[in-house]
Protein backbone atom coordinates (compact mmCIF):
# COMPACT_ATOMS: atom_id res chain seq x y z
CA UNK A 1 0.00 0.00 0.00
CA UNK A 2 1.46 3.37 -1.04
CA UNK A 3 1.98 5.96 1.71
CA UNK A 4 -0.72 8.63 2.09
CA UNK A 5 -0.02 11.94 0.42
CA UNK A 6 0.73 14.84 2.77
CA UNK A 7 -2.10 17.34 3.06
CA UNK A 8 -1.07 20.46 1.12
CA UNK A 9 -3.09 23.63 1.78
CA UNK A 10 -3.87 26.29 -0.80
CA UNK A 11 -5.76 29.28 0.58
CA UNK A 12 -7.92 31.80 -1.26
CA UNK A 13 -8.78 35.12 0.35
CA UNK A 14 -11.65 36.79 -1.49
CA UNK A 15 -12.49 40.42 -0.73
CA UNK A 16 -14.86 41.82 -3.38
CA UNK A 17 -14.29 45.54 -3.75
CA UNK A 18 -10.78 45.43 -2.27
CA UNK A 19 -8.35 47.85 -3.93
CA UNK A 20 -4.71 48.70 -3.44
CA UNK A 21 -3.74 50.97 -0.58
CA UNK A 22 -2.40 54.00 -2.41
CA UNK A 23 -0.04 55.63 0.14
CA UNK A 24 3.46 54.13 0.11
CA UNK A 25 5.14 52.81 2.20
CA UNK A 26 1.74 51.22 2.99
CA UNK A 27 2.01 51.23 6.78
CA UNK A 28 -0.58 49.08 8.54
CA UNK A 29 -3.42 49.03 9.25
CA UNK A 30 -4.83 48.95 5.74
CA UNK A 31 -7.17 46.51 3.93
CA UNK A 32 -4.48 44.92 1.73
CA UNK A 33 -2.19 44.30 4.71
CA UNK A 34 -5.08 42.67 6.53
CA UNK A 35 -5.92 40.49 3.51
CA UNK A 36 -2.34 39.17 3.43
CA UNK A 37 -2.56 38.42 7.15
CA UNK A 38 -5.84 36.58 6.52
CA UNK A 39 -4.05 34.46 3.91
CA UNK A 40 -1.35 33.54 6.43
CA UNK A 41 -4.03 32.53 8.94
CA UNK A 42 -5.86 30.45 6.32
CA UNK A 43 -2.62 28.60 5.61
CA UNK A 44 -2.36 27.80 9.32
CA UNK A 45 0.93 29.65 9.81
CA UNK A 46 1.97 29.96 13.48
CA UNK A 47 -1.64 29.18 14.34
CA UNK A 48 -1.05 28.99 18.10
CA UNK A 49 -0.06 32.67 18.28
CA UNK A 50 -2.33 34.10 15.57
CA UNK A 51 -3.81 37.41 16.68
CA UNK A 52 -1.15 38.02 19.33
CA UNK A 53 1.76 40.53 19.16
CA UNK A 54 4.15 37.56 19.08
CA UNK A 55 2.58 36.10 15.90
CA UNK A 56 5.37 35.10 13.50
CA UNK A 57 3.59 33.44 10.55
CA UNK A 58 6.55 33.22 8.20
CA UNK A 59 8.60 31.75 11.03
CA UNK A 60 7.08 28.41 9.97
CA UNK A 61 9.22 28.51 6.80
CA UNK A 62 11.95 31.10 7.60
CA UNK A 63 14.48 30.38 10.34
CA UNK A 64 16.50 33.10 12.11
CA UNK A 65 19.56 33.94 10.01
CA UNK A 66 18.08 32.61 6.76
CA UNK A 67 18.65 34.14 3.34
CA UNK A 68 15.26 35.02 1.82
CA UNK A 69 14.57 36.03 -1.79
CA UNK A 70 11.21 37.69 -2.50
CA UNK A 71 10.28 37.86 -6.19
CA UNK A 72 7.59 40.31 -7.29
CA UNK A 73 6.31 40.13 -10.87
CA UNK A 74 7.62 43.34 -12.51
CA UNK A 75 6.84 43.21 -16.22
CA UNK A 76 7.14 46.39 -18.29
CA UNK A 77 5.92 49.96 -18.62
CA UNK A 78 5.39 49.78 -22.38
CA UNK A 79 3.71 47.38 -24.82
CA UNK A 80 5.22 48.22 -28.20
CA UNK A 81 4.18 51.88 -28.63
CA UNK A 82 1.59 51.92 -25.82
CA UNK A 83 2.47 53.05 -22.30
CA UNK A 84 1.37 50.75 -19.46
CA UNK A 85 0.28 53.01 -16.60
CA UNK A 86 -2.31 53.30 -13.86
CA UNK A 87 -4.72 50.36 -13.59
CA UNK A 88 -3.07 48.56 -16.51
CA UNK A 89 0.28 48.67 -14.69
CA UNK A 90 -1.26 47.43 -11.44
CA UNK A 91 -2.97 44.60 -13.35
CA UNK A 92 0.31 43.38 -14.85
CA UNK A 93 2.86 43.84 -12.03
CA UNK A 94 2.89 43.13 -8.28
CA UNK A 95 1.76 46.05 -6.15
CA UNK A 96 3.88 47.41 -3.30
CA UNK A 97 1.01 47.21 -0.82
CA UNK A 98 1.05 43.40 -1.20
CA UNK A 99 4.83 43.32 -0.84
CA UNK A 100 4.88 45.38 2.39
CA UNK A 101 3.31 42.86 4.84
CA UNK A 102 5.32 40.01 3.32
CA UNK A 103 8.53 41.98 3.85
CA UNK A 104 7.55 42.90 7.40
CA UNK A 105 6.89 39.29 8.41
CA UNK A 106 9.90 37.93 6.49
CA UNK A 107 12.17 40.36 8.32
CA UNK A 108 10.62 39.39 11.65
CA UNK A 109 11.26 35.71 10.95
CA UNK A 110 14.80 36.07 9.54
CA UNK A 111 15.89 38.41 12.32
CA UNK A 112 18.90 40.73 12.32
CA UNK A 113 21.28 37.94 11.25
CA UNK A 114 19.20 37.16 8.17
CA UNK A 115 19.03 38.88 4.80
CA UNK A 116 15.87 39.61 2.82
CA UNK A 117 16.37 40.54 -0.83
CA UNK A 118 13.69 41.65 -3.28
CA UNK A 119 14.79 40.32 -6.68
CA UNK A 120 13.57 40.26 -10.25
CA UNK A 121 15.03 39.77 -13.71
CA UNK A 122 12.39 41.27 -16.03
CA UNK A 123 12.50 41.36 -19.81
CA UNK A 124 15.43 43.24 -21.30
CA UNK A 125 13.28 46.16 -22.44
CA UNK A 126 11.76 46.81 -19.02
CA UNK A 127 12.44 50.31 -17.69
CA UNK A 128 12.19 48.95 -14.19
CA UNK A 129 12.07 52.33 -12.48
CA UNK A 130 8.86 53.09 -14.43
CA UNK A 131 7.33 49.93 -12.95
CA UNK A 132 8.71 49.65 -9.42
CA UNK A 133 8.46 53.35 -8.59
CA UNK A 134 4.75 53.98 -9.33
CA UNK A 135 3.77 50.69 -7.66
CA UNK A 136 5.57 51.69 -4.46
CA UNK A 137 8.16 48.89 -4.54
CA UNK A 138 11.16 51.20 -4.09
CA UNK A 139 9.45 53.25 -1.38
CA UNK A 140 8.72 50.14 0.67
CA UNK A 141 12.31 48.85 0.46
CA UNK A 142 13.82 52.29 1.16
CA UNK A 143 11.48 52.81 4.13
CA UNK A 144 12.44 49.52 5.76
CA UNK A 145 16.15 50.03 5.06
CA UNK A 146 15.85 53.44 6.69
CA UNK A 147 14.59 51.69 9.81
CA UNK A 148 17.73 49.55 9.89
CA UNK A 149 16.29 46.34 8.45
CA UNK A 150 18.48 43.99 6.36
CA UNK A 151 16.57 44.34 3.08
CA UNK A 152 17.64 45.36 -0.43
CA UNK A 153 16.38 45.38 -4.01
CA UNK A 154 18.45 43.70 -6.76
CA UNK A 155 17.76 43.86 -10.50
CA UNK A 156 19.32 40.57 -11.62
CA UNK A 157 19.78 41.66 -15.25
CA UNK A 158 23.27 42.22 -16.64
CA UNK A 159 21.93 44.59 -19.31
CA UNK A 160 18.83 46.39 -20.48
CA UNK A 161 17.68 47.54 -23.91
CA UNK A 162 17.01 51.27 -24.22
CA UNK A 163 14.73 52.55 -27.03
CA UNK A 164 15.80 55.44 -29.28
CA UNK A 165 13.04 56.05 -31.83
CA UNK A 166 12.77 58.60 -34.62
CA UNK A 167 9.13 57.55 -35.20
CA UNK A 168 7.13 56.24 -32.25
CA UNK A 169 3.48 55.45 -33.00
CA UNK A 170 3.16 58.10 -35.71
CA UNK A 171 -0.26 57.30 -37.14
CA UNK A 172 -0.62 57.71 -40.89
CA UNK A 173 -2.94 56.06 -43.44
CA UNK A 174 -4.37 53.68 -40.86
CA UNK A 175 -0.97 52.44 -39.71
CA UNK A 176 1.27 53.04 -36.69
CA UNK A 177 4.75 53.99 -37.93
CA UNK A 178 7.64 52.98 -35.68
CA UNK A 179 11.31 53.37 -36.62
CA UNK A 180 14.24 53.35 -34.25
CA UNK A 181 17.00 51.54 -32.44
CA UNK A 182 17.12 49.36 -29.35
CA UNK A 183 20.49 50.00 -27.70
CA UNK A 184 22.02 47.53 -25.25
CA UNK A 185 23.16 49.15 -21.98
CA UNK A 186 25.11 47.26 -19.27
CA UNK A 187 23.74 46.85 -15.73
CA UNK A 188 25.57 45.81 -12.56
CA UNK A 189 23.42 42.70 -12.08
CA UNK A 190 23.68 40.27 -9.18
CA UNK A 191 26.53 41.36 -6.84
CA UNK A 192 27.11 37.69 -6.01
CA UNK A 193 27.53 36.64 -9.63
CA UNK A 194 25.87 33.85 -11.63
CA UNK A 195 25.99 30.10 -12.14
CA UNK A 196 25.08 27.94 -15.11
CA UNK A 197 22.97 24.93 -14.11
CA UNK A 198 22.63 21.90 -16.37
CA UNK A 199 19.33 20.03 -15.99
CA UNK A 200 20.67 17.34 -18.34
CA UNK A 201 18.49 14.38 -19.23
CA UNK A 202 15.93 15.43 -16.60
CA UNK A 203 14.91 18.30 -18.86
CA UNK A 204 11.36 18.39 -20.20
CA UNK A 205 13.03 18.76 -23.61
CA UNK A 206 14.31 15.19 -23.19
CA UNK A 207 10.81 13.71 -23.16
CA UNK A 208 9.77 11.55 -26.11
CA UNK A 209 7.09 14.04 -27.23
CA UNK A 210 9.42 17.07 -27.18
CA UNK A 211 9.93 19.17 -30.30
CA UNK A 212 13.13 18.83 -32.30
CA UNK A 213 16.07 20.41 -30.50
CA UNK A 214 17.26 21.84 -33.82
CA UNK A 215 14.09 23.93 -34.04
CA UNK A 216 14.22 25.60 -30.60
CA UNK A 217 14.09 29.37 -30.93
CA UNK A 218 14.02 32.68 -29.06
CA UNK A 219 12.59 35.93 -30.43
CA UNK A 220 13.83 37.65 -33.59
CA UNK A 221 17.26 39.22 -32.87
CA UNK A 222 18.36 36.12 -30.90
CA UNK A 223 16.46 33.61 -32.95
CA UNK A 224 19.00 30.74 -32.72
CA UNK A 225 20.73 31.65 -29.45
CA UNK A 226 19.10 28.76 -27.48
CA UNK A 227 20.65 26.09 -29.73
CA UNK A 228 24.11 25.59 -28.13
CA UNK A 229 22.51 25.48 -24.68
CA UNK A 230 20.05 22.69 -25.50
CA UNK A 231 21.52 19.46 -26.84
CA UNK A 232 20.85 15.75 -26.38
CA UNK A 233 22.91 15.69 -23.18
CA UNK A 234 22.80 19.28 -21.92
CA UNK A 235 20.10 21.81 -21.06
CA UNK A 236 21.60 24.93 -19.51
CA UNK A 237 20.06 27.79 -17.55
CA UNK A 238 21.67 30.70 -15.69
CA UNK A 239 20.63 31.87 -12.22
CA UNK A 240 21.94 34.61 -9.97
CA UNK A 241 23.83 33.44 -6.90
CA UNK A 242 21.52 35.53 -4.70
CA UNK A 243 18.66 33.24 -5.75
CA UNK A 244 20.66 30.02 -5.33
CA UNK A 245 21.91 31.15 -1.90
CA UNK A 246 18.35 31.65 -0.68
CA UNK A 247 17.01 29.27 1.94
CA UNK A 248 13.48 30.49 1.19
CA UNK A 249 11.86 31.84 -1.98
CA UNK A 250 8.63 33.83 -1.76
CA UNK A 251 7.11 34.24 -5.21
CA UNK A 252 4.56 37.03 -5.79
CA UNK A 253 3.12 36.56 -9.30
CA UNK A 254 0.11 38.35 -10.74
CA UNK A 255 -3.20 36.71 -11.62
CA UNK A 256 -3.43 37.22 -15.39
CA UNK A 257 -3.73 35.61 -18.78
CA UNK A 258 -0.85 35.10 -21.21
CA UNK A 259 -0.80 34.64 -25.00
CA UNK A 260 1.98 32.04 -24.95
CA UNK A 261 0.96 30.00 -21.90
CA UNK A 262 -2.75 30.67 -21.35
CA UNK A 263 -2.19 32.01 -17.85
CA UNK A 264 0.86 33.36 -16.05
CA UNK A 265 1.02 32.52 -12.35
CA UNK A 266 3.57 30.96 -9.96
CA UNK A 267 5.21 28.54 -12.40
CA UNK A 268 5.52 30.98 -15.29
CA UNK A 269 6.83 33.74 -13.00
CA UNK A 270 10.07 31.81 -12.46
CA UNK A 271 11.23 32.98 -15.91
CA UNK A 272 11.83 36.25 -14.02
CA UNK A 273 14.64 34.60 -12.03
CA UNK A 274 16.91 33.51 -14.88
CA UNK A 275 19.57 35.94 -16.09
CA UNK A 276 20.10 34.58 -19.63
CA UNK A 277 16.73 35.06 -21.27
CA UNK A 278 18.13 34.49 -24.78
CA UNK A 279 18.98 30.88 -23.85
CA UNK A 280 15.31 30.10 -23.23
CA UNK A 281 13.39 28.27 -25.96
CA UNK A 282 10.09 30.13 -26.36
CA UNK A 283 8.83 28.32 -29.46
CA UNK A 284 9.90 25.99 -32.24
CA UNK A 285 10.61 27.30 -35.72
CA UNK A 286 7.84 27.33 -38.28
CA UNK A 287 4.15 26.36 -38.24
CA UNK A 288 2.61 22.93 -37.48
CA UNK A 289 2.99 21.80 -41.09
CA UNK A 290 6.76 22.13 -40.54
CA UNK A 291 6.73 20.60 -37.06
CA UNK A 292 6.88 24.05 -35.38
CA UNK A 293 4.71 26.19 -33.14
CA UNK A 294 6.09 29.65 -33.90
CA UNK A 295 3.04 30.41 -36.09
CA UNK A 296 -0.42 28.87 -36.26
CA UNK A 297 -0.38 28.70 -40.10
CA UNK A 298 2.01 28.97 -43.05
CA UNK A 299 3.44 32.45 -43.57
CA UNK A 300 3.46 34.47 -46.79
CA UNK A 301 6.63 36.30 -47.87
CA UNK A 302 5.02 39.56 -46.71
CA UNK A 303 4.33 38.07 -43.26
CA UNK A 304 7.92 36.93 -43.00
CA UNK A 305 9.34 40.33 -44.02
CA UNK A 306 7.11 42.23 -41.58
CA UNK A 307 8.03 39.86 -38.77
CA UNK A 308 11.76 40.10 -39.48
CA UNK A 309 11.82 43.90 -39.64
CA UNK A 310 10.02 44.15 -36.30
CA UNK A 311 13.43 43.56 -34.68
CA UNK A 312 16.48 43.24 -36.92
CA UNK A 313 19.80 42.41 -35.18
CA UNK A 314 22.70 44.87 -35.50
CA UNK A 315 26.36 44.64 -34.42
CA UNK A 316 26.98 45.11 -30.71
CA UNK A 317 23.74 43.27 -29.84
CA UNK A 318 21.69 46.33 -30.73
CA UNK A 319 18.55 46.09 -32.89
CA UNK A 320 16.71 48.02 -35.60
CA UNK A 321 12.92 48.28 -35.36
CA UNK A 322 10.85 49.14 -38.44
CA UNK A 323 7.17 48.44 -37.84
CA UNK A 324 3.98 49.71 -39.49
CA UNK A 325 1.10 47.57 -38.16
CA UNK A 326 -2.46 48.40 -39.12
CA UNK A 327 -4.23 50.31 -36.36
CA UNK A 328 -6.97 48.27 -34.72
CA UNK A 329 -6.05 45.01 -36.45
CA UNK A 330 -5.75 42.06 -34.06
CA UNK A 331 -2.13 40.93 -33.93
CA UNK A 332 -1.28 37.84 -35.94
CA UNK A 333 0.00 34.77 -34.15
CA UNK A 334 3.80 34.96 -34.01
CA UNK A 335 6.59 33.92 -31.64
CA UNK A 336 4.51 31.04 -30.28
CA UNK A 337 1.73 33.30 -28.94
CA UNK A 338 -1.06 30.72 -29.17
CA UNK A 339 -2.50 27.59 -27.62
CA UNK A 340 -0.45 25.36 -29.91
CA UNK A 341 2.80 26.36 -28.16
CA UNK A 342 4.36 23.05 -27.09
CA UNK A 343 7.74 24.57 -26.25
CA UNK A 344 7.56 27.28 -23.61
CA UNK A 345 5.93 25.15 -20.89
CA UNK A 346 8.98 22.87 -21.04
CA UNK A 347 11.31 25.82 -20.48
CA UNK A 348 9.18 26.99 -17.56
CA UNK A 349 9.16 23.61 -15.83
CA UNK A 350 12.92 23.18 -16.35
CA UNK A 351 13.42 26.54 -14.62
CA UNK A 352 11.17 25.49 -11.75
CA UNK A 353 13.22 22.32 -11.33
CA UNK A 354 16.35 24.46 -11.08
CA UNK A 355 14.76 26.79 -8.52
CA UNK A 356 13.56 23.87 -6.40
CA UNK A 357 16.37 21.33 -6.76
CA UNK A 358 19.64 23.14 -7.60
CA UNK A 359 22.07 23.43 -4.71
CA UNK A 360 23.91 26.65 -3.92
CA UNK A 361 26.83 25.49 -6.06
CA UNK A 362 24.51 24.88 -9.03
CA UNK A 363 24.27 21.07 -8.90
CA UNK A 364 20.91 19.38 -9.34
CA UNK A 365 19.85 17.31 -6.32
CA UNK A 366 17.21 14.66 -5.66
CA UNK A 367 15.51 16.61 -2.85
CA UNK A 368 14.28 20.23 -2.74
CA UNK A 369 17.01 22.65 -1.71
CA UNK A 370 14.89 25.59 -0.57
CA UNK A 371 11.46 26.22 0.87
CA UNK A 372 8.99 28.07 -1.34
CA UNK A 373 5.80 30.07 -0.79
CA UNK A 374 3.69 31.40 -3.65
CA UNK A 375 1.21 34.23 -3.17
CA UNK A 376 -0.71 35.26 -6.29
CA UNK A 377 -1.70 38.94 -6.35
CA UNK A 378 -5.16 39.03 -7.89
CA UNK A 379 -6.50 42.10 -6.13
CA UNK A 380 -6.39 43.76 -9.54
CA UNK A 381 -5.90 41.00 -12.12
CA UNK A 382 -5.61 40.90 -15.91
CA UNK A 383 -7.60 39.17 -18.66
CA UNK A 384 -7.49 39.04 -22.44
CA UNK A 385 -4.28 39.81 -24.33
CA UNK A 386 -1.86 39.42 -21.44
CA UNK A 387 0.72 39.72 -20.16
CA UNK A 388 1.35 43.25 -21.52
CA UNK A 389 -2.02 43.97 -23.12
CA UNK A 390 -4.16 42.62 -20.28
CA UNK A 391 -7.44 44.32 -19.41
CA UNK A 392 -7.75 45.04 -15.65
CA UNK A 393 -10.17 42.93 -13.62
CA UNK A 394 -11.04 44.00 -10.06
CA UNK A 395 -10.99 40.52 -8.47
CA UNK A 396 -10.07 41.20 -4.84
CA UNK A 397 -8.23 37.85 -4.66
CA UNK A 398 -5.11 36.55 -2.97
CA UNK A 399 -4.22 32.87 -3.49
CA UNK A 400 -1.29 31.21 -1.75
CA UNK A 401 0.37 27.95 -0.84
CA UNK A 402 3.61 25.98 -0.70
CA UNK A 403 3.32 23.95 -3.91
CA UNK A 404 3.31 26.19 -7.03
CA UNK A 405 1.54 23.55 -9.13
CA UNK A 406 -1.39 23.36 -6.73
CA UNK A 407 -1.49 27.13 -6.26
CA UNK A 408 -1.69 27.63 -10.03
CA UNK A 409 -4.37 24.94 -10.36
CA UNK A 410 -6.55 26.70 -7.76
CA UNK A 411 -5.82 30.16 -9.23
CA UNK A 412 -6.74 29.08 -12.76
CA UNK A 413 -10.05 27.68 -11.55
CA UNK A 414 -10.64 30.93 -9.65
CA UNK A 415 -10.35 32.64 -13.06
CA UNK A 416 -13.11 30.36 -14.37
CA UNK A 417 -10.64 28.56 -16.67
CA UNK A 418 -9.73 24.88 -16.91
CA UNK A 419 -6.19 24.15 -15.64
CA UNK A 420 -6.19 20.86 -17.56
CA UNK A 421 -6.07 23.00 -20.73
CA UNK A 422 -2.92 24.79 -19.51
CA UNK A 423 0.10 22.60 -20.38
CA UNK A 424 2.37 24.29 -17.82
CA UNK A 425 0.04 23.25 -14.98
CA UNK A 426 -1.20 19.92 -16.32
CA UNK A 427 2.29 18.67 -17.16
CA UNK A 428 3.76 19.89 -13.85
CA UNK A 429 1.14 17.86 -11.99
CA UNK A 430 1.57 14.76 -14.15
CA UNK A 431 5.35 14.92 -13.66
CA UNK A 432 5.00 15.49 -9.88
CA UNK A 433 7.27 18.54 -9.84
CA UNK A 434 7.23 18.23 -6.05
CA UNK A 435 6.21 15.23 -3.96
CA UNK A 436 3.12 17.23 -2.98
CA UNK A 437 2.16 18.03 -6.60
CA UNK A 438 -0.91 15.81 -6.62
CA UNK A 439 -4.53 16.93 -6.48
CA UNK A 440 -5.36 14.10 -4.09
CA UNK A 441 -3.44 15.91 -1.36
CA UNK A 442 -4.83 19.37 -2.11
CA UNK A 443 -6.57 20.98 0.86
CA UNK A 444 -8.43 24.09 -0.34
CA UNK A 445 -9.29 26.78 2.16
CA UNK A 446 -11.62 29.64 1.30
CA UNK A 447 -11.88 32.92 3.23
CA UNK A 448 -14.65 35.00 1.68
CA UNK A 449 -17.08 34.35 -1.19
CA UNK A 450 -16.16 31.96 -3.99
CA UNK A 451 -15.04 33.87 -7.11
CA UNK A 452 -17.60 33.62 -9.91
CA UNK A 453 -16.23 35.83 -12.69
CA UNK A 454 -14.93 34.02 -15.76
CA UNK A 455 -11.81 35.64 -17.21
CA UNK A 456 -11.61 36.35 -20.93
CA UNK A 457 -8.75 34.26 -22.37
CA UNK A 458 -6.40 35.51 -25.10
CA UNK A 459 -7.93 35.35 -28.59
CA UNK A 460 -5.32 32.78 -29.57
CA UNK A 461 -6.51 30.37 -26.82
CA UNK A 462 -10.05 29.45 -27.95
CA UNK A 463 -9.90 26.09 -26.15
CA UNK A 464 -10.12 27.99 -22.85
CA UNK A 465 -13.64 29.06 -23.87
CA UNK A 466 -14.90 25.55 -23.09
CA UNK A 467 -16.93 24.81 -19.99
CA UNK A 468 -15.04 24.45 -16.73
CA UNK A 469 -15.43 20.82 -15.60
CA UNK A 470 -16.69 20.25 -12.04
CA UNK A 471 -14.03 19.64 -9.41
CA UNK A 472 -14.45 16.46 -7.42
CA UNK A 473 -13.25 17.55 -3.98
CA UNK A 474 -10.63 15.44 -2.30
CA UNK A 475 -10.84 14.55 1.37
CA UNK A 476 -8.70 17.57 2.12
CA UNK A 477 -11.10 20.16 0.70
CA UNK A 478 -12.74 22.51 3.14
Amino acid sequence: MSPALPSTPVATVSRPGLGYHEAPPFDPPNPVYEAVEALFRSLGLDAARAGSPAWNPLGDIIEPGNQVAIKPNLVASKNLHERIEGAELSASSTHGSVLRPILDYALRAAGPRGQVTVVDCPVEGCEIERVAQPLGIYRVVDHLRGQGHPVRFVDLRTFRVAPHFALDDVQRLGRSLNLGLLIRRPLSGDPRGYRVIDVGRDSFFSLADAPSLAGLRFHRSHYRTPLPHHTEQRHEYSFGQTVLDADVIINLPKLKTHKKTGVTLSLKSVIGLTSEKYWLPHFSAGDPSMGGDEFDRPQTWADQLEHRLSRLPLPGDHSLVARAPRIGRPPAVADGSWEGNDTLWRTILDLNRVLLYASKDGRMQAEPQRRCLSIVDGILAGEGEGPLGATPVASGLLIGGFDPCLVDWVATRAMGLDPEQIPTIARALSARLLRTSDLQGLKQRQDGPEPTRRFVPPRSWPRLLGALPPHEPSRGDE
